[in-house]
């Protein structure tokens, strides 16, 4: 979902990019780093010279930069170094025949081996479908304001041509800060749909979320909620009615995930919207979504059940508490004596399963559970603005996906749209797909990086006919 990220367990890489060109020796390394239950890319390049050695480091699942250490330190037999920014250390040690590194990588609360193997070259990801210039389409630079926000929101308009009008649709992100092409483990895929969509006649508006690319404490970006998110799409909206390419009586939405739900009350809010799209959109209330992820994931993590017991049960008393409306001091004084209470039932043999054992662990639980936008979320029931919706709708959901689970969030789309008495509604079920749409295995959140598929043609397919089908040009 969004903003601390319903997404489990990924170290997050943000820092300055630097470089210098310089004749230097180069070696690449690779890893993989286990974070939860999942693999996470690791590459380094080392550069040295006789009077400078410059090292990298990139997560290529999550972006193509690649970040400069802040603080180094190379000999014979080990290469130490840290990232201030991101509160990450390495320290590791080289094997006799120095083709492999074996380290200690450090960040946060986590703490993990890492063996990084000398290659021959930079590890890169691969997205086919990615598109590259030059486009057999018009890209324009679109800027709006949100009244009340001291931000710029930036984006990318797609136009099939300048000759006449065109329907067009606004993509919406999911969870986390995101910016226009909805970045992923090194997929963009609000950049694949926008492609192809506008290769097919329909134009497409995609925008950085409120905040992305800043540095703030202004309290309306930081404390902004999926309702304040909303607003922000109508905003979108209304800006391109005045488009001279767009045609105002044919502009839709579509939401992936938490954008679901946004585009859902933005659609209850304004009947002029035209059509809406839901992506593995929730349909049930934010605390039974979170509930089911972490049931779905850990089960499928082989979590001892006693483990998965007592996180569900710290889900279910923490929103509890949130929901009387208490400060975080007072939440966190609470959990920590329901912590303590709990735990004195675990038999000392199992308290190695459960992770509240941490002090750290449970301020930083806490603290992402009680964040004004995981607050309002969990609260929030999609079924109060989709009862609500007259326009077309088109839901779809994959079976693998493990974030927003079908077989309890369509029923509930669909039980809300028969409420608003909806005649134009669609709903599909994506066999073997997972929550970004990629043809998968398991749908666990490890596969996303090493999937090459960014979304399957055929759920671009079936969104392309959708639109096609709703909306009547006047050309």
């Amino acid at each position: 979902m969004r903003r601390k990220g319903l997404l489990v367990g990924a170290v997050v890489l943000l820092v300055s990019l630097f470089h210098q060109n310089i004749e230097a020796q180069t070696t690449n390394w690779y890893g993989e780093l286990k974070v939860s239950v999942q693999l996470l890319p690791i590459t380094l390049k080392i550069e040295q010279s006789p009077d400078t050695t410059i090292i990298m480091m990139g997560s290529p699942s999550q972006t193509k930069d690649m970040f400069g250490v802040t603080k180094q330190r190379l000999s014979e037999d080990s290469v130490i170094f840290s990232i201030k920014n991101m509160s990450i250390v390495f320290r590791g040690k080289y094997n006799e025949t120095k083709d492999t590194i074996f380290a200690k990588f450090k960040q946060g609360f986590l703490t993990e081996d890492l063996v990084m193997a000398k290659t021959d070259k930079t590890f890169e990801l691969k997205r086919p479908q990615e598109p590259m210039p030059p486009y057999s389409y018009i890209e324009e630079e679109l800027s709006f304001k949100v009244k009340g926000v001291n931000y710029d929101f930036k984006g990318t308009l797609t136009i099939p041509s300048k000759d006449k009008t065109y329907p067009c649709v606004i993509l919406v992100t999911g969870s986390g800060l995101q910016d226009r092409d909805e970045e992923i483990f090194g997929h963009k895929p609000f950049k694949v749909i926008a492609d192809y969509l506008t290769s097919n006649g329909i134009a497409v508006f995609r925008y950085d979320d409120r905040g992305w690319g800043i540095e703030t404490v202004d309290s309306s970006i930081i404390n902004a909620t999926t309702l304040d998110y909303a607003v922000d799409a109508m905003t979108a909206y209304e800006m391109l009615k005045t488009h001279p390419n767009i045609d105002k009586d044919n502009i839709g939405m579509l939401g992936h995930s938490e954008g679901g739900l946004i585009v859902s009350i933005a659609a209850s809010e304004n009947s002029d919207i035209k059509f809406i799209v839901l992506l593995a959109g929730p349909g049930m209330k934010g605390i039974d979504v979170l509930m089911q992820q972490n049931k779905a994931f850990f089960e499928k993590a082989n979590m001892p059940k006693h483990a998965l017991d007592f996180q569900l049960a710290a889900l279910k008393q923490i929103y509890g508490l949130t929901q009387k409306g208490l400060i975080n001091k007072e939440v966190n004084k609470r959990m920590d004596k329901w912590y303590d209470k709990e735990l004195r039932k675990i038999d000392k043999d199992k308290l190695k399963d459960i992770q509240f054992t941490s002090p750290a662990m449970r301020t930083q639980f806490n603290s992402q559970l009680s964040s004004p936008w995981m607050r309002t979320f969990l609260s929030l029931d999609p079924s109060d603005y989709l009862k609500k919706v007259k326009q077309p709708v088109f839901a779809i959901n994959g079976t693998n996906d493990i974030q927003v689970l079908y077989q309890y969030n369509l029923p509930a789309i669909e039980k809300a749209l028969k409420k608003a008495k909806n005649n134009h509604y669609q709903i599909y079920t994506a066999v073997g797909m997972n929550h970004l749409f990629q043809e998968s295995t398991t749908g666990m959140i490890d596969e996303y990086s090493s999937i090459e598929q960014t979304i399957s043609p055929v759920i671009l397919l079936q969104i392309k006919d959708f639109i096609k089908a709703h909306t009547k040009t006047k050309n």
